[in-house]
């Protein structure tokens, strides 16, 4: 099992509807709505980082309101 913290920056005053949209994708296990540098943190699974990587480029990237995001691959 694969898992990831994925750090995301969205359009002004769409935080919450980015955080809905995410919960309702397979593989985000939870997000949160942050202060700091990003605006939603999530923690995603899959079965390999493969398969990570692609729902974050194929799935998350393409929520109306998403801007920008970070990943930190978690080894252990």
């Amino acid at each position: 099992m694969a898992r990831a913290y994925l750090k995301i920056n969205v359009d002004g005053g769409k935080e919450s509807k980015v955080k809905e949209a995410l919960l309702k994708v397979k593989g985000v296990k939870s997000a949160d709505l942050t202060t700091g540098e990003q605006d939603v943190i999530c923690l995603l699974e899959g079965e390999s980082y493969k398969d990570v990587l692609k729902l974050i480029v194929e799935k998350i990237r393409k929520i109306s309101g998403v801007r920008e995001t970070v990943t930190n691959l978690i080894l252990e």
